[in-house]
């Protein structure tokens, strides 16, 4: 019996009864879903930190004696989490050496198309948990740059460097290729063999971009399609691990993908302007027919909107535009084209593109110039297009804390 994860939930529910407040006007006062304030309280998950117990106790009114208090629940409920993690993953390695072939099963998100996302929507999905050890991260996409129509690559990855020498070829200056790479994946030293050449390059680009995938850190307006109806999809996890449930579901972003970019230049070298973006569609057609759309965030309330650029996905020739953000109400702004970045500044770009009723593979080509020099990124997953297929018309779903029920589709 999880009794400090179930303890830790009634502190919270007292802590919101007390109050008086609705979870939607905590919901909206908090910036997150009220489905995920419900998972908090009935235990059915513990936030990986702390901070967000932290800050609904304070909007709740708590004293700072009743937080410590908390905290110390909290504690005790994360290591309780963190042991059952760990017992189921020796369990599941144990049922692994007598099924070999099921981690062989599940389907990638990246490479599947729409129709062949779960070839057999009734088949029971299987979620492997997060590492107990493993940090909490936003996931971190990688890069394929362009040199004004050269194919020179600097690829940028967490703690795998690549980066172009003299002769053009993107070689790896600190770690190695995971095990399994393909010999044509990023992380595979053969992709770089096969591209020696002996004539020099240009030097590397002045600019590297880093690029997160994660809803701009909120689950609010985050969909997803999967082709499973609702009684075999599990429950959703917190945030950071949104990736480790939606990839065995073979799912894939539904309705919108928002993407932060964060633009950086080259310590020692002068300012770069980023002068535009470009989207480039790889593919299009109709979305599949069937299937399903899935929310972590419904009822939001009024969520914090950063400014941003949206991207109509479907328009004929899709392009990006400037949209001014929100706080509660207050406009916060509009950013648009042309930015400065340097070694020191940053810039960071929130990206938002949407598609009603289509299934689009699409990538981003950044625009730059250093000085006399100028040339372009290409911005896409893993060496990969993004992927967005459009909800129009198919049933909608968010999750109640204990159940997938039906909701509006917030397009």
């Amino acid at each position: 019996m999880a009794r400090h994860t179930d303890a830790f939930a009634a502190r919270l529910r007292d802590l919101k009864d007390r109050s008086g407040r609705s979870y939607g006007a905590l919901a909206q006062r908090l910036h997150t879903s009220t489905s995920t304030l419900h998972r908090y309280c009935n235990g059915t998950t513990v936030p990986a930190e702390f901070a967000p117990a932290e800050r609904f106790a304070r909007a709740c009114g708590a004293t700072p004696e009743e937080v410590l208090a908390l905290h110390r629940l909290w504690l005790l409920a994360d290591a309780e989490r963190r042991a059952e993690t760990a017992a189921g993953r020796a369990g599941e390695a144990d049922s692994t050496l007598s099924e070999p072939a099921l981690s062989e099963s599940v389907p990638s998100a990246s490479s599947s198309s729409g129709e062949d996302l779960a070839a057999d929507p009734e088949k029971p999905v299987i979620i492997s948990p997060r590492p107990s050890d493993a940090p909490a991260r936003r996931t971190s996409r990688w890069l394929k740059p362009t040199l004004a129509g050269l194919a020179a690559a600097a690829v940028l990855v967490p703690l795998a460097i690549y980066a172009t020498r003299d002769s053009g070829t993107p070689t790896r200056s600190a770690g190695s290729a995971p095990a399994g790479a393909s010999p044509n994946s990023p992380d595979s030293p053969g992709s770089a063999a096969s591209a020696t050449s002996s004539a020099a390059a240009p030097t590397p680009p002045p600019v590297t971009v880093n690029v997160l995938a994660d809803n701009w850190d909120t689950e609010c307006g985050q969909w997803f399609y999967a082709s499973q109806p609702p009684s075999r999809v599990p429950p959703p996890p917190g945030l950071p691990d949104v990736g480790l449930w939606a990839q065995p579901l073979g799912a894939v972003p539904g309705a919108r993908l928002r993407l932060q970019l964060t633009a950086q230049g080259t310590p020692g070298r002068p300012p770069v302007v980023l002068h535009t973006l470009y989207v480039h569609i790889v593919g299009a057609k109709p979305a599949p027919k069937g299937g399903y759309g899935y929310t972590m965030g419904s009822g939001c309330g009024g969520g914090l909107d950063p400014a941003s650029f949206a991207i109509d996905l479907d328009a004929a020739a899709p392009k990006i535009k400037a949209v001014a953000g929100q706080t509660s109400g207050d406009n916060v702004g509009l950013a648009d084209f042309p930015f400065q970045v340097s070694g020191s500044d940053s810039q960071v770009l929130d990206v938002d593109a949407h598609s009603a009723n289509q299934e689009i593979d699409w990538d981003l080509v950044l625009v730059w110039s250093c000085g006399d020099e100028q040339g372009t990124l290409t911005v896409d997953d893993h060496g990969k297009p993004f992927r967005t297929i459009g909800l129009e018309g198919k049933p909608a779903y968010f999750y109640d804390g204990s159940k997938w029920s039906p909701t509006p589709l917030d397009q």
